[in-house]
């Protein structure tokens, strides 16, 4: 039978991925908002300060090892073996990490509830990374329909005792309750791998020296850059939790959740389709130059004008999604969403690199951010709190987009700024356009949800009117390319 070329299977994991990454994210919106509601910023602080320190010392994400996996070209029972192996050894190994640094974060001060709840945590990480190995194995193939449906079925069911918790006092643990009963219910990822009966079977499992250090040499670096990324979307939450409180934390928390939207667009739906995309494209260098410049495109027409609505709607936002004591959110969220339209080009620019087989340089645009914040971050969140820490995400962001201009120019003939340059004019025409007629029309007199209606239907209709003006004929001709791939799909 002839195979499905590579663009339509890509395309399609893709949809799948998109339908279910809306869904999870429309469900996981919904869920949130009574949660905040039900609960303290208090409560979300502690529960982010815990996150940190279980991710801090869970291995398996340090380890790289799917993406060693996913690169590897050949998919034999001595690969999924070894996979396996090194995998679930180290998805142990973060439990025994937290268990053992129990104490001595206690005598640092830290107080022991939220000790607990991290403990907690990295048992449902632990969960997590079995459950994972299974989606790996299944989205190597590119089927990603699979994992996509059965995580949208487990996803509402997981907050099921999140609610029960909130609405009976349960503060903290509602939040820990949520993602350990997600992780539990993953782990039916290996029933759904048995049940399709694949060649994975066929061939017999065994553990080779040389594939596992092969695995963990390639591993090593992306794990640095997955690292990397943990700490550079989490450091902040220390940072605050630490030096500020975690009441000011849970303020923080639910501020940078909303900033991290464009970015979330490009994890849930671009990222596991891209890096497998790219990794088989890595030998057709013109196929892959029109692939990264279709995917910067994309994510510059999705990030921009999403960016922009938060922007100017955040005040409305917050209010009128968690209610009035969430007021001082809003302005961290202003400050944060404007750095973060750049979070999904540098997670490309990532998982590009990473696909190449360049996961150390990676590393290195992760890891450059994460020492811009945590040098800068500790003087300025010492001396202007919350509002510091923002200041050092800034700088962060500024550092990581410079350095992956420089590093995708290397490796591929595609300038990012030309990719982007009409979306950016139409974005910068579509602020000034708004700062202008904001100062004729009354807009912050309107009721909330009027304004936040006005403010968005703004930022969208402006900004994709502006973009076609601009470049009509381009516009077209990626729109329909876009569009003959989905009808295909």
């Amino acid at each position: 039978m002839k195979e499905t070329p590579l663009a339509y299977r890509a395309v399609r994991g893709g949809i799948w991925v998109a339908l279910s990454a809306y869904w999870t994210l429309a469900v996981g919106f919904a869920a949130n908002i009574l949660l905040t509601r039900l609960l303290s910023p208090e409560a979300f602080g502690t529960f982010a300060l815990a996150m940190f320190f279980a991710q801090l010392l869970r291995l398996q994400t340090k380890l790289g090892l799917g993406y060693a996996f996913g690169q590897y070209k050949e998919t034999t029972g001595a690969s999924v073996g070894t996979y396996v192996a090194l995998e679930g050894i180290a998805a142990l190994s973060g439990v025994i990490l937290m268990g053992l640094a129990f104490p001595g974060l206690r005598l640092l001060g830290y107080e022991e509830p939220m000790l607990r709840a991290a403990l907690a945590l990295s048992v449902a990480a632990c969960l997590e990374g079995i459950a994972s190995i299974a989606g790996t194995l299944l989205e190597k193939r590119l089927r990603f329909e699979l994992t996509s449906l059965y995580q949208s079925l487990i996803f509402p069911i997981s907050y099921i005792p999140a609610f029960w918790l909130a609405m009976h006092g349960g503060g903290v643990w509602s939040l820990v309750a949520q993602t350990t009963a997600y992780s539990f219910l993953g782990l039916g990822l290996w029933w759904v791998l048995w049940r399709q009966g694949s060649t994975l079977w066929q061939d017999p499992w065994r553990f080779r020296f040389d594939l596992a250090s092969h695995f963990l040499r390639f591993g090593a670096a992306t794990g640095l850059w997955q690292m990397g990324g943990m700490l550079f979307s989490q450091l902040d939450n220390f940072l605050i939790g630490t030096f500020a409180g975690v009441t000011a934390l849970g303020y923080y928390d639910r501020a940078y959740r909303m900033a991290q939207w464009p970015g979330l667009l490009f994890n849930a739906v671009l990222a596991r389709p891209a890096f497998y995309t790219y990794a088989r494209l890595q030998d057709d260098r013109p196929r892959l130059e029109k692939t990264v410049t279709m995917v910067t495109w994309a994510i510059g027409m999705v990030a921009i004008p999403l960016a922009i609505a938060v922007f100017i709607a955040a005040p409305e936002i917050v209010v009128l999604l968690y209610g009035e004591r969430w007021r001082p959110s809003a302005l961290f969220l202003q400050i944060l969403i404007a750095f973060f339209v750049v979070r999904p080009h540098l997670e490309n620019a990532g998982v590009l690199l990473s696909a190449m087989g360049r996961p150390a340089r990676a590393a290195t645009l992760l890891w450059s951010q994460v020492g811009v914040l945590g040098v800068a971050g500790i003087p300025l969140t010492m001396r202007w709190g919350v509002l510091g820490t923002c200041a050092a995400v800034g700088l962060a962001l500024l550092m990581g987009i410079l350095l992956a201009h420089r590093y995708i120019r290397q490796e591929v003939t595609v300038n990012p700024g030309s990719v982007l340059g009409v979306p950016l004019l139409a974005g910068t025409l579509t602020l000034a356009g708004y700062a202008v007629a904001s100062r004729f029309i009354p807009l912050e007199d309107l009721p909330l949800l009027a304004g936040l209606l006005v403010k968005i239907s703004w930022a969208f209709l402006t900004f994709y009117s502006l973009t076609v003006a601009l470049r009509p004929q381009e516009i077209g001709e990626r729109a329909r390319y876009v569009w003959r791939l989905m009808r295909k799909a």
